[in-house]
């Protein structure tokens, strides 16, 4: 910015046209009153040598065919020639012109040097005198003398004022300037002038104001500093830095609402064309409870290429279309970003975010891809536990191998200080339901095993009547082959009841995960856990 500031002030400087010195010089021999810059007192007329005066006027033809090298010389020999035997105002003048000359040749400390002998010599008006003061000061910024240039403008200024004269707008751009790039930089001298230029100036100027909006930055001035980059987005309002700087600035100031609105009429006019822009707008469409609208424009940017496809950003629109319930497009985009990264912490968003939208089997396969891959905190193992056991246990249904599975997923959570409480409660809730369920099941066997006896009772009473009925005629078999069926087959629920017999029912192909177990050997406690830690090994009497 320092440098932008200076070659600005260095244009002004620039601009400093030979013309402009030589508008101010007498070429004829009219007489021209003179005054002490002591003590003001009025000194007795004087009118340049007419030869002098056929020597200027030659060297101010050649200066305006811009014939700079021939005046130049012209005006050494003029010097050379009659030296010091020159009135005091035939040297001011000479000097003065030759000053203006060396400043278009860009030889700025010749200028300098010979401003301050035409300054020196005393020979001019007050007003001409207090002008050569303005040149030497701006020929001073441009050689980098702040310091001088800080003395020079501000000498210029005070005797400008008691002149009654109106202080030109670029001496105090110059001043502020100067402040602002000496060093160390004097940022609170600078504001008031500073100020000055944009107060004084005609038609605004950008350089004005965004010197001004660099010192009230430097100052701290946040409340002034936002009341000027309101003005200048009005004035300039293609210009998407000055939008981008208010927003900024809005923010730091604790107006994060009105931060995002600037930078939203920001986009809407075409303005945010980088990546890192973009990403701040979708963020404070985040941070104000509209994650849809920032997802789309998230999801927009990143087909027109403007934002990249990484892993960062995928999980970012993830996050957003999550955030607005849209669960069916975050799945796809969380599986991309989940691929790509090196650690399985997308994959157990992943997991989240399926079993959120019931695709249990999903959900528990993206969980132990996130364990195997690793890099998860201990209470993200927990919770993907957690999760595990919950997807487990929804798809169980009645299935008591199913359901047993889940509670090997909470016997796991269980291990980790983040989920023990609330593990504890699902393995107690699944032993009470077999509980239950195997109380259940023994009543049955014993209400079956009743009504079985009562059959084999009746059957060997009817057989008994039969043999004595027809004893001969062997029509009783029927009969004790239904005993001896009743006999044999003792009900399926006491079989279970028993232990005589296993679940046999299948289960899915996408659970084949098996039965959780954990072999760490140790207590997982919450802080920064590999997730490798969690091994599982298939289960039996599935």
């Amino acid at each position: 910015m320092k440098k932008h500031i200076r070659s600005i002030a260095g244009s002004l400087v620039l601009s400093l046209s030979a013309l402009a010195v030589v508008g101010g010089i007498a070429l004829s021999p009219v007489p021209v009153l003179a005054q002490d810059d002591n003590n003001n007192r009025p000194r007795r007329s004087q009118t340049l040598d007419p030869a002098v005066a056929k020597v200027l006027q030659t060297v101010f033809e050649q200066m305006q065919a811009e014939q700079y090298r021939e005046a130049l010389t012209a005006l050494n020999n003029l010097i050379a020639s009659r030296g010091e035997r020159m009135k005091p105002y035939d040297k001011s003048t000479t000097y003065e012109l030759r000053g203006s000359v060396k400043a278009s040749l860009e030889d700025y400390r010749g200028a300098q040097r010979d401003f301050q002998t035409a300054l020196d010599t005393n020979g001019l008006t007050p007003e001409r005198n207090n002008q050569l003061r303005y040149f030497i000061a701006q020929i001073s910024f441009q050689l980098e003398d702040f310091n001088g240039a800080i003395r020079g403008l501000n000498e210029w200024i005070r005797n400008a004022r008691a002149a009654g004269e109106t202080i030109d707008p670029n001496a105090y751009y110059l001043l502020a300037a100067a402040y602002a790039s000496k060093e160390p930089p004097d940022y609170r001298a600078a504001q008031s002038p500073a100020e000055q230029v944009v107060a004084n100036r005609t038609e605004p100027k950008k350089a004005d104001h965004d010197l001004l909006n660099l010192i009230y930055d430097q100052n701290n001035e946040g409340t002034k500093r936002a009341a000027l980059l309101e003005k200048m987005i009005n004035i300039w309002p293609g210009d998407g830095g000055y939008w981008r700087q208010l927003s900024g600035l809005y923010s730091q100031l604790g107006k994060d609402k009105d931060a995002f609105s600037v930078l939203e009429v920001a986009y809407r006019a075409g303005l945010l064309d980088k990546e890192a822009q973009i990403l701040t707008l979708v963020n404070y469409y985040s941070f104000f409870d509209n994650p849809y609208r920032g997802a789309r424009l998230l999801e927009r940017e990143m087909n027109a290429g403007v934002v990249t496809r990484n892993t960062k950003n995928l999980q970012l629109l993830s996050q957003l279309w999550t955030q607005s319930r849209e669960h069916k497009r975050a799945i796809p985009i969380l599986e991309q970003a989940a691929q790509q990264s090196g650690t399985g912490e997308l994959y157990y968003r992943l997991g989240q975010v399926l079993v959120a939208d019931e695709q249990y089997a999903k959900g528990e396969q993206a969980l132990a891809n996130a364990r195997s891959k690793g890099g998860l905190k201990a209470k993200q193992v927990g919770d993907s536990w957690m999760l595990t056991g919950t997807a487990r246990f929804s798809r169980a249904g009645e299935s008591r191998a199913r359901r047993n599975r889940a509670r090997e997923a909470f016997v796991n959570a269980s291990r980790y200080d983040c989920c023990r409480s609330q593990a504890n409660s699902w393995v107690a809730y699944i032993d009470a339901i077999n509980s239950t369920e195997d109380a259940q099941d023994r009543l049955a066997c014993t209400q079956e095993e009743e009504d079985r006896k009562a059959t084999i009772d009746r059957l060997k009473q009817q057989i008994q009547v039969c043999r004595l009925q027809r004893s001969t005629d062997g029509d009783c078999g029927g009969l004790e082959q239904r005993l001896k069926d009743a006999e044999e087959n003792v009900p399926a629920i006491c079989v279970k009841v028993r232990g005589g017999a296993v679940e046999t029912e299948s289960v899915d192909a996408d659970e084949a995960e098996g039965a959780q177990v954990q072999t760490d050997g140790a207590t997982a406690e919450d802080g920064d856990a590999e997730g490798g830690a969690v091994v599982e090994q298939d289960g039996a009497n599935e």
